[in-house]
């Protein structure tokens, strides 16, 4: 995994301010539950999707992980 906990705290610290954030950079389908209870306004998936086998039900797992953690 890419990210660490100092990444956790500080996208929770930044998102605490009231910032909009953004989470990119080597995000794959199996990082988003560290993410949850944290109002991420837009996740970028770009290479997890890219070069997944079927980029579209890659997408849509994605879209079906995230709707579950945010609902």
């Amino acid at each position: 995994m890419a990210w660490g906990e100092a990444d956790i705290t500080a996208i929770k610290r930044l998102s605490d301010m009231g910032f909009k954030v953004t989470v990119t950079g080597g995000l794959a389908l199996e990082d988003l539950p560290l993410f949850k209870g944290i109002p991420i306004h837009v996740f970028i998936a770009g290479r997890s999707i890219r070069d997944a086998a079927s980029p579209v039900e890659a997408a849509r797992q994605f879209k079906r992980s995230i709707a579950e953690l945010w609902g």
